[in-house]
């Protein structure tokens, strides 16, 4: 049992006790009726504790038959796999860990209530640790909103990437729009500080701790691009040669 069953059952037991007492005081000149009304208590008692691993598998039972019916009514066109089947110690009753069969990776928590109503608590994410070259597919699982069942997928490509230190920067194209992303990485941990997108067939530009990146797309028809600096001074880069590739100009 979890710390809020055994509270749960404690609570229970001790109104017993209180009624128990109770009976004692109404019946003391009838000794017999009251051993046999708290007698009668402590048995129920006893049993709904025995009986309560039981009632738990059932109700799981339920709750997953009303989450594939959910799902199956909700994504008709998808394919689920839905954790756990079966009760399993450590789980709540009524939480499911789901995900679409295309991406095992990551998913949801759907948890199914009381009136059978089922509701998204949370996302999840199975990724291991990743190495620096990987870093930019956690995006894949944050960008835009949430993540939910059904979200619509987003076809990422890296395309360059740069590294120093804990700093890392990739570029990207984000359904094909030219895009920087900007991580820190250490065996601590990591994340993303920063990501910028650009219009088709132009750049995108992003100033980051003394350095100034710069990524055009392949369609863009210039041989410079110019952005102002956090300073008020205008940057000028030539990029007639390095269409498609990550630019990264240290700040005087």
């Amino acid at each position: 049992m979890n710390p809020g069953e055994l509270l749960y059952f404690f609570a229970i037991g001790f109104v017993i006790v209180m009624v128990s007492v109770v009976l004692w005081l109404i019946f003391r000149k009838r000794k017999k009726l009251a051993i046999t009304l708290s007698s009668t208590l402590i048995i129920g008692y006893i049993g709904y504790i025995l009986y309560y691993p039981t009632l738990k598998t059932n109700h799981h039972a339920e709750a997953y038959k009303t989450v594939s019916e959910y799902l199956e009514k909700s994504y008709p066109d998808m394919e689920f796999r839905i954790a756990p089947k079966q009760y399993e110690a450590g789980y709540v009753v009524g939480d499911f860990q789901v995900h679409d069969i295309e991406t095992p990776k990551f998913g949801v928590m759907l948890r199914v209530g009381k009136d059978d109503q089922v509701t998204q608590i949370g996302s999840w994410s199975k990724n291991e640790y990743p190495t620096p070259q990987e870093l930019w597919r956690e995006i894949e699982f944050t960008y835009g909103e949430a993540y939910t069942l059904g979200k619509e997928s987003i076809d990422i490509v890296k395309q360059d990437e740069w590294l120093d230190g804990q700093l890392i920067a990739s570029a990207l194209t984000i359904n094909d729009l030219p895009a920087i992303a900007l991580f820190n990485y250490s065996k601590e941990g990591y994340g993303l500080l920063e990501l910028r997108e650009g219009e088709r067939g132009n750049f995108v530009a992003i100033e980051k701790e003394g350095f100034i990146f710069v990524y055009t797309d392949e369609q863009y028809q210039g041989k410079t691009v110019s952005t102002d600096l956090e300073n008020g001074k205008e940057f000028i880069v030539n990029v007639d040669q390095q269409k498609g590739r990550l630019i990264v100009e240290k700040q005087q």
